[in-house]
């Protein structure tokens, strides 16, 4: 599973954490409002208690009744659904009207007055003050009794615990619904200011990306306080690389050139035995030190030229494409000129429409050579080595140079340095000619592909015109 990014990261924790503050927000209101109401309504209990008893007081025929007083109530939920909640107050009765009741009992045995709400009576406890009542349908009540002793009765005013809930839901919500709608705008603004956050991250991310390994410059952009000891690094790293870069290059230019002289004088001397009379094994001998010391001179060459490549400075001036792919051809080792048949019909072509080109001569001229060889090298004797030149689009000419290969080749690390196929390790070679033509045309800026397809090997490049021809 891909991880995270930071930036990901940031945005899922403080949605998170806001989300997490919204619930608690939403609990704590919700238990505050709940206590709130339940302390006026408990005052509105008792309140509607000590009133009754005042009635009673001043009207004490009603004690008198035989049969219980019933007091309707307006059973208004129906009515009030779909009410805006200002219109409630001016209905001729109120929703929460059936949640309030009223009882008075004699004796606590007889009841003598209640309202009509009330689906069974709640006898009273034995002492003023508030108690739970639980109806047989669940529903639970909150009793406040009032003992009147003077006059033989108690008076028990009640109310349904579910208004309570149901008030104190409101409330809270009332105060989390403006950030709940808020929460896609906070999330929208929390991406936007995290991005922002993070914005010298990316311009660090996208200056690492820049950077060329030819070109390990330091980064000496600003950056916050949390990035410094990071750039530091960064740049700490780059300089011991770019140090080390050095000294493999000084390296391999000094071992190139040291090793040319004694390989030199070792070639020299086979060449030199070649020519006495030897028996077998000792003409064997001389044979493979020629041929050790030209694969030698070969990588040594190579190796020499890369070192070259690494920072050089280009001399670019126009020249015609024809001399140089002739040139280039002639610089081939004649052993390998005589080893295929070479298609260089499009040749007479590119010269007879004058194509211009402006390139490092010297450099150029080496990629083609590297191409040339590795075509006839590889490719099956008395096989054709095609050169194929076709217009293309901006101004751009395809110089393109096919062989048979019968050795399958990994198209993956085709052109990297040191690579060659295992079928071609009897060959001479060291697997640097793709990787110096790759390196050439990038400093040219010119288009550079190959690839092996079906027994056959195609290297291809695509090169600029000079003069705007076409």
């Amino acid at each position: 599973m891909k991880p995270l990014s930071i930036q990901s990261r940031l945005v899922l924790l403080l949605n998170l954490l806001v989300i997490a503050v919204l619930s608690l927000t939403g609990y704590i209101s919700y238990q505050q409002s709940l206590h709130e109401i339940d302390e006026v309504f408990d005052a509105q209990l008792a309140q509607s208690a000590r009133l009754t008893a005042g009635v009673l007081k001043a009207n004490p025929t009603l004690l008198q009744q035989e049969t219980p007083v019933l007091i309707p109530v307006a059973h208004l939920d129906e009515l009030v659904k779909g009410q805006a909640e200002l219109s409630e107050r001016f209905l001729t009765g109120y929703k929460y009207e059936s949640n309030i009741a009223i009882q008075i009992w004699r004796d606590e045995q007889q009841l003598i007055l209640h309202t009509a709400n009330l689906q069974q009576p709640m006898r009273p406890v034995r002492k003023t003050g508030f108690s739970e009542y639980h109806t047989e349908n669940g529903d639970l009540w909150i009793n406040f009794t009032l003992r009147l002793d003077e006059l033989g009765v108690q008076i028990v005013s009640s109310q349904r615990e579910a208004v309570r809930e149901e008030l104190s839901y409101s409330i809270a919500l009332t105060q989390i619904r403006p950030v709940l709608f808020l929460i896609l705008p906070l999330s929208l603004l929390t991406l936007y200011l995290v991005r922002r956050g993070l914005k010298p991250l990316k311009q660090l991310q996208q200056q690492l990306t820049h950077t060329k390994p030819e070109q390990l410059k330091p980064i000496v952009s600003p950056m916050p306080a949390e990035l410094t000891q990071v750039v530091t690094a960064i740049n700490q790293l780059l300089a011991a690389i770019e140090q080390h870069m050095q000294h493999e290059k000084r390296f391999i230019a000094d071992a190139s050139h040291e090793l040319r002289t004694p390989l030199s004088i070792i070639s020299l001397y086979a060449q030199n035995l070649a020519q006495t009379a030897l028996n077998a094994e000792q003409d064997a001998a001389v044979t493979a030190i020629k041929q050790g010391s030209e694969r030698m001179s070969h990588l040594t060459n190579q190796l020499l030229a890369l070192a070259r490549l690494e920072h050089p400075k280009l001399a670019l001036r126009p020249q015609p494409l024809a001399d140089l792919l002739e040139t280039s051809l002639h610089q081939v080792a004649p052993a390998l000129l005589q080893k295929v048949i070479w298609q260089l019909d499009d040749l007479a072509a590119c010269r007879a429409a004058g194509y211009q080109v402006q390139v490092d001569t010297t450099l150029l001229q080496v990629a083609l050579r590297n191409l040339f060889e590795n075509a006839a090298k590889y490719a099956p004797a008395d096989t054709e080595v095609v050169l194929r030149l076709e217009p293309g689009l901006n101004n751009k000419i395809v110089l393109t140079i096919q062989n048979q290969c019968l050795v399958a080749v990994d198209n993956d690390v085709l052109g990297q340095r040191f690579y060659r196929a295992p079928g071609h390790q009897d060959l001479t070679g060291s697997g640097l000619g793709l990787s110096i033509v790759k390196r050439i045309t990038e400093l040219h800026h010119l288009g550079f592909n190959c690839a092996f397809s079906g027994h056959t090997f195609r290297a291809q490049i695509i090169i600029t015109l000079a003069n705007n021809q076409s």
